[in-house]
């Protein structure tokens, strides 16, 4: 047990470093952050305050979004409560491989505020099946529509990973789905896990254990089925969710006319994103590093220059990445009410 934690924690550091490396390449690199700093004032102010303004949206949806589905089952949960629950999973996600600990963190923090952790699983689980389904909707019709845009033999790799992260969205779908709306194999999943967690002496009292889990079970099934009979709600959670997706996607061209650029396509550019998103959502490094940034420079090559893609990269993870991170930290150490 000792060695495993002793590598899961050389493997978080090794993921610190390649993180804090990414950054700092892009700060001293030629056309990186000191020549961004030089040429600050070239910048069209009001593009860049757009490109801001559109994060902030999207992260004030997603609160917006949790309050709607934790008030299908408490009507009592605030939109205060749902934006502290929002920024612990922005902090998490952020930090963490994979964005492994947002969820997991927002359900401890709901649950700190009074919300059952029954209820608090069923509403992040239905919140992540519409946000991951419209996200996988988005991303198939820009596979089928924008990809004659991209060209070169750099391009096809990395549209080829892109069409992975797609299948892997989809795939994970299929599974939450099923395992959602499916109680039996759901409880005969959870009831062998619990046993083997035990057989491996990590926890203790199986069968207690796996009580508690199944009346918690037993609330998330019957949330879901109020969900889904609920059309309007249905409704409007997708439409707000392709809303949040979008205010994500239109950052990158935001940050173009701040260079006082014009001519692209904004769908063409959003286009770009979804496939830099599908990239680097299923690498395992905090924040989709690497793959993000190597994502970008690549399909967004063609809408900046030489001198400019550099800046361009910066500029979008310090606003997405970096800032919230930023204004999500004070959030991060959760309390009761």
């Amino acid at each position: 047990m000792a060695q495993f934690f002793d590598r899961k924690k050389l493997f978080n550091i090794s993921m610190l470093v390649l993180s804090v490396s990414i950054l700092v390449y892009f700060c001293v690199s030629e056309n990186g952050l000191f020549d961004l700093i030089k040429s600050s004032r070239e910048f069209n102010k009001l593009w860049l305050m757009m490109a801001v303004v559109c994060h902030l949206l999207n992260i004030l949806i997603d609160a917006y979004l949790i309050f709607r589905f934790a008030n299908t089952t408490n009507r009592f949960y605030s939109f205060k409560n749902a934006f502290k629950s929002c920024m612990v999973g922005q902090f998490f996600s952020a930090i963490t491989p994979g964005a492994s600990g947002g969820q997991p963190m927002q359900i401890y923090a709901m649950s700190s505020q009074g919300l059952d952790p029954g209820h608090a699983t069923s509403a992040l689980v239905q919140k992540f099946l519409v946000y991951q389904s419209t996200l996988t909707i988005y991303g198939a019709l820009t596979i089928f529509l924008k990809s004659y845009l991209f060209k070169g033999s750099a391009i096809h790799v990395m549209r080829g990973l892109s069409i992975f992260g797609f299948c892997s969205q989809a795939f994970v779908i299929v599974v939450v789905l099923f395992f959602s709306f499916n109680r039996n194999l759901t409880f005969r999943t959870i009831n062998k896990a619990v046993k083997t967690l035990e057989r491996l002496h990590l926890i203790k009292d199986s069968d207690k254990k796996i009580r508690d889990i199944e009346v918690q079970l037993e609330y998330f099934h019957v949330n879901n089925d109020r969900l889904y009979r609920n059309q309007t709600l249905v409704l409007e959670t997708y439409v707000l969710t392709a809303i949040q997706i979008t205010c994500m996607f239109v950052v990158p061209y935001c940050i173009y006319r701040a260079f006082h650029f014009r001519g692209a396509n904004i769908f063409d550019m959003i286009a770009s994103q979804a496939f830099v998103t599908m990239i680097s959502s299923f690498t395992p490094l905090p924040g989709g590093s690497g793959a993000a940034e190597g994502g970008f420079l690549i399909f967004f090559g063609e809408f900046f220059t030489d001198k400019t893609i550099k800046p361009a990269v910066l500029l979008w993870r310090v606003i997405t990445y970096f800032f919230t991170i930023l204004i999500s930290f004070p959030f991060s150490r959760i309390q009761k009410n």
